[in-house]
């Protein structure tokens, strides 16, 4: 009795809109007329579709950049904020302060630096260098994008991290630093064993968060140019707004299964090393 409001209200609208989801995922559906069954054409169709293909491709790239530089970084400024060094909870703030801003504002903040008239190509001219239309590039796009998304990301793996080092045992130091061990084989043999649960924790999230970009997208790039930053979630939008339903379906639940099986296959790596 206590908790049927709040199963009422998961069920109204969590459960039932990803039944009604996988329902569209079989049928040529455009929300207006009766739908009609597809079977498994609309799945088929995306698998053949160059545009999906690419975005898969996309979202594949923005992940693995995202996931090597930003736990990497995350990882480093931890470290450093471990020492003791002046003003050390000042820059544990400062640190965080991208998580705690809107990624619309931060997509649009990067967006103003890397313009044409834009700050950084300010700064190559000021060098000598020829300025680069880093958006517009379909070379650079989707790794200017990365690199927004990593700014803006890689505080909340620093703190993560962080609350990870200060939970370890400092006699494990004190141990190995009595038998001659330097800072370099404390942390491969003490902190990076140390850190295992911590990395799977920081990779599982990270990279559901990675296969699900856009709000960057949409405010740097709108997928261009020539479909080169589209990742797979803004596709499924651009399906939902053309009432193209049932492609769209399809699209969230292929990605729903490929963010469970990357999930099921980390855990199961950290479990396997742990």
């Amino acid at each position: 009795m206590l908790i049927a409001p709040a199963l009422l209200f998961s069920g109204a609208f969590f459960f039932l809109p990803m039944a009604l989801s996988l329902l569209w995922s079989f049928t040529d559906y455009n929300g207006l007329q009766p739908f009609t069954w597809a079977g498994l054409a609309n799945y088929t169709d995306l698998l053949s579709d160059p545009v999906f293909l690419r975005a898969c491709w996309n979202t594949v790239v923005f992940g693995v950049v995202t996931m090597t530089i930003g736990p990497l970084l995350g990882l480093l400024s931890a470290l450093m904020l471990n020492q003791r060094i002046p003003a050390r909870a000042f820059f544990r703030a400062v640190y965080f302060v991208p998580v705690t801003t809107s990624l619309v504002v931060v997509s649009t903040m990067w967006k103003m630096l890397l313009n044409d008239q834009g700050l950084l190509n300010k700064l190559i001219v000021a060098v000598g260098l020829q300025p680069h239309d880093w958006l517009s590039d379909p070379g650079t796009a989707l790794y200017a994008v990365s690199a927004a998304s990593i700014w803006q990301g890689f505080g909340f793996e620093t703190v993560v991290f962080l609350a990870a080092l200060q939970s370890l045992p400092s006699e494990l130091y004190d141990a190995s630093a009595v038998d001659g061990a330097g800072p370099i084989h404390q942390f491969w043999h003490i902190t990076l064993p140390g850190l295992r649960p911590t990395m799977v924790f920081v990779y599982v999230v990270g990279i559901i968060g990675a296969f699900q970009a856009f709000d960057q997208v949409f405010v740097m790039t709108q997928g261009g140019p020539i479909n080169s930053t589209t990742t797979v979630v803004y596709y499924l939008v651009q399906r939902f707004q053309a009432l193209d339903l049932g492609h769209a379906s399809a699209t969230a639940y292929l990605l729903v299964l490929t963010l469970g099986l990357l999930s099921f296959i980390q855990l199961r790596l950290g479990k396997r090393f742990a």
